[in-house]
């Protein structure tokens, strides 16, 4: 690194005679000008960094004693060497005292006293810097512990249910507000699915750092499992700094986050700051992803002005659902009608979702078929807004009616092949459909059909067939429309002795018991 050297002297020759004197580049400095007088060299010293001042004492307008105090108050790292004449002792001890670095005879001045100077002040402008570095990474150290106190203080009284601290019992007093924001990853199931909680961990890890770089003040306990909860002094520019933050983390760890934010006065409760950040950042559910939701624009309890309470509309219980779907023309106008009153209704997200659980176990309860419900449950609540809760719930549906459709080893020739013979099976079930029916309406042996049946689904092809069976005969069963020699026939088994032997072996009730059942 070059060190820039500025020369002053009222004297021309002088001035060139020390510029020309040595080779400033090969020795790692650079010549960053020359002045008449020590009034010209201040200006040029407050425009520009200069490192070394080789300044003479003597001069017009403003001298060189003067000019070393101005120096060093610009720039107290400076290094100054004077150059002086014989009759200029006194002026040099002067310069000395107020911090010059050396003195130079002009009269007998040779270029290895010169180095031999400018060398000794590079040692010590080099030290200075590395002593510089050594402070900051102090501060920042000592910094950064007084912040990570902080945040396990905040974590430690989350976690013991002190809702009792306030913002101020942490930080100390600082006659002002804090800015709460509480921050999630879009998508984080799909992210913990596909790469683990310990990948999770570090996402916010790394997004934690990016705070801790940008906001000088402040801490951002990680809240397991949940999200990164930011807590900073609020400042005119607070918004701003939320997005820039919000950008910085998207751009460097190519994610997509949302944030709900709060403002709190210094003697609220940090707790109060958490709910009413989580309760804005709830608005993603409804509003989408990758947007930043301030509090301001809600009232507390979440949701829009506009919309209505659920005490102000009656919430459905369970029979109201079944007779909801029952009278319905098909399924989509029933997931529809929910969804509007989801979005009109000022639920939270637990609740939309806990509600869309209780839809779907009455769409189970109406099919006859609820075991693969918990299944369901799972895939409801990860998502993370009402359009893909929307998807969801009309995949499961479908699912549902659907049951017992495959999932095949692979999509090749074999897998066509039993996709083409479930769609035959799908129209015959309730007939006498046999094993070699449906191998000859794909044009294969009856050994060879089974074998690849067994291998693409992984069942066999009577179980499977049974297991459609049952699955008719319990829908049907639960409508109460067919007498159970009725559903017998309906649902493919021609032997209601046999229908209700294997009923009662596959789900420990008789015909009669699980509809009693199914219709209290």
């Amino acid at each position: 690194m070059n060190d820039n050297v500025l020369i002053v002297d009222d004297e021309p020759i002088i001035r060139n005679g020390l510029k020309n004197f040595i080779d400033w580049e090969k020795l790692g400095f650079t010549l960053a000008g020359d002045c008449a007088n020590g009034l010209q060299a201040l200006e040029l010293l407050r425009s520009r960094p200069i490192d070394i001042l080789i300044t003479d004492i003597k001069m017009p307008v403003m001298d060189g004693l003067v000019l070393t105090k101005h120096a060093l108050e610009v720039n107290p790292q400076i290094k100054i060497v004077l150059i002086s004449s014989y009759n200029e002792f006194e002026y040099v001890r002067e310069g000395m005292k107020h911090g010059a670095v050396d003195y130079l005879l002009k009269p007998s001045l040779e270029a290895e006293e010169l180095i031999a100077v400018l060398l000794r002040c590079k040692e010590m402008l080099a030290k200075n810097r590395k002593q510089a570095v050594e402070r900051i990474q102090f501060d920042r150290q000592a910094t950064m512990l007084e912040r990570k106190r902080f945040e396990q203080e905040i974590i430690r009284l989350l976690i013991s249910s002190q809702s009792d601290f306030r913002f101020i019992d942490i930080f100390g007093r600082q006659n002002g507000s804090y800015v709460c924001a509480f921050v999630e990853y879009d998508g984080l199931n799909e992210w913990r699915e596909q790469y683990g909680n310990l990948h999770v961990s570090m996402m916010y890890e790394d997004m934690q750092a990016i705070f801790y770089e940008q906001f000088q003040k402040g801490s951002a306990p990680i809240l397991a499992g949940e999200g990164l909860f930011l807590i900073y002094p609020h400042e005119e520019s607070a918004s701003i700094s939320l997005e820039r933050f919000k950008v910085r983390v998207e751009e460097e760890l190519s994610v997509s986050i949302s944030i709900g934010c709060c403002t709190e006065a210094e003697t609220e409760w940090v707790e109060k700051g958490l709910r009413r950040c989580r309760a804005a950042g709830g608005r993603r559910f409804f509003e989408g992803t990758g947007r930043i939701f301030s509090c301001e624009a809600q009232r507390e309890d979440g949701g829009s002005e506009s919309a209505q309470h659920p005490h102000e509309q009656e919430k459905m219980d369970m029979h109201a659902m079944v007779e909801t779907i029952r009278a319905a023309n098909n399924n989509k106008s029933v997931i529809d009608s929910f969804f509007s009153r989801w979005k009109n209704v000022r639920y939270t997200p637990e609740q939309v979702k806990r509600e869309a659980y209780e839809l779907l176990s009455a769409f189970a309860y109406i099919n006859g078929d609820s075991k693969g419900l918990s299944e369901f449950r799972e895939n409801i609540w990860r998502c993370d807004t009402i359009v893909q809760l929307q998807a969801t719930i009309r995949h499961l549906f479908e699912e549902m009616e659907h049951p017992n459709r495959l999932r095949l080893n692979d999509k090749g020739h074999g897998g066509q092949l039993i996709t083409k013979a479930m769609e035959y099976i799908k129209l015959h079930y309730r007939e006498e459909l046999t094993l070699q029916e449906v191998a000859d309406s794909i044009h294969v042996s009856k050994s060879y059909f089974s074998n690849l049946f067994k291998k693409q689904s992984g069942h066999n092809f009577i179980d499977y067939l049974i297991d459609l069976r049952l699955h008719e005969a319990k829908r049907l069963l639960v409508q109460n429309e067919c007498k159970i020699y009725e559903v017998a026939e309906k649902s493919g088994f021609n032997d209601v002795k046999y229908f209700s032997k294997l009923f009662k072996k596959m789900t420990q009730m008789t015909p009669v018991e699980y509809r009693e059942k199914h219709q209290q």
